[in-house]
């Protein structure tokens, strides 16, 4: 296997520059240490979210030389390769060190609720996560056919991990609106299954490489853009106006 040098990592952090400006401009930071913070260990445990998940998958899926008596289907393999293989692996690392950070840099213990900044955490983990796949993939891939890949994993595969993970976050926020612990567990496990299964249908979709499944994703990029982006508006604006509204309160 070719050697990861710097300039594949180079390459790999622009797949997701875009979408980190975007999430960037979006929030707009107040820059305070809690909040760089935990960006920075954001990012970090996006790095080893897919730094395990490579080292565990030759564990858990063995290469081997398959000469079964029954047939596997092409539907069947496409199928375990994303809701199980991608999927569950990579949401259940990622959302693992979502929670860790949210519930550590996010979490106000009197009022048990989450704060906004969690979006920032979702968002540059997923970030994370896939400038080291990225990397890895376009490291691998023949020359003539980086920058197609470059293209590829920037639009969609860093696109889809970071709208994946911004949904769970607003799971997190919502769950705000619950005062009993139940109900605030039920909001985060259905915000971790709806996860592992916007991500196995979208690999589903892509993994055949077919033209129609390039545009069915495509078209859920866009349903989910548009349901992250009206969440976005109540979650984070009118939550961070109404702080800003109550602090000015308080101050005159």
């Amino acid at each position: 296997m070719k050697e990861i040098g710097f300039f594949d990592y180079f390459v790999g952090s622009l797949t997701v520059l875009p979408w980190a400006i975007v999430i960037w401009k979006a929030y707009q930071p107040k820059k305070g240490w809690q909040e760089v913070l935990g960006i920075l260990l954001a990012l970090f445990f996006g790095w080893l979210s897919t730094d395990l998940i490579l080292r565990l998958h030759p564990i858990l899926w063995p290469e081997a030389d398959f000469t079964p008596k029954k047939k596997v289907s092409m539907l069947t393999q496409t199928a375990h390769l994303a809701f199980i293989q991608a999927g569950i692996t990579e949401e259940t690392f990622k959302i693992f060190f979502i929670m860790i950070l949210s519930f550590v840099l996010g979490y106000d213990k009197k009022t048990k609720t989450f704060s906004p900044n969690v979006v920032l955490f979702g968002s540059f983990v997923a970030m994370g996560f896939s400038f080291i796949e990225n990397t890895h993939y376009i490291a691998r891939e023949p020359e003539e056919k980086k920058l197609d890949l470059f293209f590829a994993r920037t639009i969609h595969s860093s696109n889809i991990h970071l709208l994946i993970n911004l949904c769970f976050a607003f799971f997190l926020l919502k769950s705000n609106q619950q005062s009993e612990f139940a109900g605030k567990r039920l909001y985060i496990i259905f915000g971790f299954i709806l996860s592992v299964l916007q991500h196995g249908v979208v690999d589903f979709l892509l993994i055949p490489g077919s033209t129609i499944g390039l545009w069915i994703a495509t078209s859920l990029f866009v349903g989910i853009w548009v349901w992250v982006v009206n969440d976005w508006r109540t979650f984070v604006v009118e939550e961070k106006n109404l702080v800003i509204a109550e602090s000015d309160f308080t101050t005159e």
